[in-house]
Order: structure tokens, then sequence, then C-alpha cells
């Protein structure tokens, strides 16, 4: 559940720049993630949650405490690429652990309802 909640409000950092395919097998050209939907995705789901100066607060907190965690990750040379995806990944968890615990009951279940909103456009998207 709050696994999404967290790559908007945490992770929009982490701008992992793919290079794209020339056409996909619809025939369309997929789009560079260049961290700017995440950013607009994070502001908006947090103006939906109406949190408190606080809440906000405390949101910013974690996000710079991992994300220093995250950069040491990512520049530590002697991690593989999949032990530092791992590691990104488990940063990811704590983080989202941490994070609800600073959200209200309301708070939870919008994100619950967002987070399934987010599921379905993205089998939409899949689908089309």
């Amino acid at each position: 559940m709050a696994f999404i909640f967290i790559s908007f409000l945490s992770f929009a950092q982490v701008q992992r720049i793919v290079a794209p395919k020339q056409v996909d097998s619809t025939g369309h050209q997929p789009a560079i993630n260049d961290g700017r939907n995440d950013k607009i995705g994070r502001k908006q789901m947090m103006r939906e949650l109406e949190l408190s100066k606080d809440q906000r607060s405390k949101l910013k907190e974690i996000r710079q405490s991992n994300k220093v965690k995250k950069d040491e990750i990512s520049n530590d040379d002697k991690l593989t690429t999949e032990q530092k995806d791992a590691k990104l990944r488990e940063l990811q968890r704590e983080q989202a652990q941490s994070t609800m615990t600073i959200l209200n009951d309301e708070q939870k279940a919008k994100i619950k309802t967002m987070r399934q909103e987010m599921r379905r456009k993205r089998q939409q998207n899949q689908n089309n």
C-alpha cells in the first residue's frame, strides 16, 4: 500500500533515465522518465491528502534522511547493481513504514484509494 506513496513522496529524486526504444510493439515511442511526472504526482498526492504543516515537515525530514542513504547506496562501488537495487528497495520499504506512521486513518484510506486508481490506470495503459 505504501510503496506507491513512497515512490511519489521520496524517490522522485531517483531519476533512472532509460534510453527509449525507437518504437514499441504498438508503434508508439515510449516516454522518457525524467522525474517530472513523479514530482507532479507527489505534489498532487500531498495536496489531496491535506497534510498538516507538521506532517509535511516530518515527511520532508524522512525524504532528506533517505536521500542521503540512497546516495550512499548508489555511490557504493563495492556493491553490484543487484545489491544496490535490493538495498534501495529495502530503503523504500523502511520509508513507507515511517511515512505511514505520520498519517491519520483518513489519509491512509485516501492513499489506498489513490493507489488502486493508479494500478487501474497502469493496467489500462498496458492493455492499450
